[in-house]
């Protein structure tokens, strides 16, 4: 006679977040984003699969959803235990992340504009093309670069119904991002 375990469910499912929380801060780790692996947790949830793996008359459904999220985290787990032995003996060096200096900071500050454009108003576009070629920093644009330029953002328009639009231009490292703001 096999017994019917809501609460079993309830635990499982609560286990398979915790397997998925768990993997987001191990990534946060191994990125250098946060600084110690959430080891305690990964313990936690390995004894509590043990211990489901280990309760007697478990009905075939539960049995598989329990096989189903031990193979999960074992799979993670070695993956997981696999890098941290690779960080211990300085296989892979542990990232962090470089703290940024103001003048760095400085440095990398985003030159932007907005400007308005109106498809009834060539001139609106001269003066688009004007501040994309400031943000560009790029000496020279050939006059058929200029002209793909304004007709992309003028079909972009067209395609999204609008006469008039708010561009913001924003310069970074010689690279300019187009975005309509509408």
């Amino acid at each position: 006679m096999h017994h019917t375990h809501p609460d079993l469910e309830k635990t499982i499912i609560n286990l398979d977040k915790r397997i998925e929380d768990l993997k987001i801060h191990f990534n946060l780790f191994f990125s250098g984003d946060v600084n110690i692996p959430p080891e305690k947790e990964r313990s936690d949830v390995e004894r509590q699969i043990r211990k489901m793996l280990s309760i007697e008359q478990k009905s075939a459904k539960i049995n598989l959803l329990i096989q189903n999220i031990a193979s999960k985290f074992a799979l993670y787990n070695n993956l997981w235990l696999k890098k941290l032995h690779e960080i211990e003996v300085g296989l892979i060096p542990t990232i962090k992340k470089p703290v940024k200096t103001a003048q760095e900071k400085q440095k990398k500050k985003v030159d932007q504009k907005d400007i308005t454009v109106s498809l009834n108003n060539e001139d609106s576009f001269e003066n688009f093309f004007k501040n994309y070629h400031r943000l560009s920093k790029k000496k020279s644009f050939k006059v058929s670069d200029k002209e793909t330029i304004i007709n992309s953002l003028k079909s972009k328009m067209i395609t999204a119904n609008l006469v008039d639009a708010k561009i913001n231009l924003t310069g970074k490292q010689g690279k300019v991002k187009i975005r309509i703001m509408k």
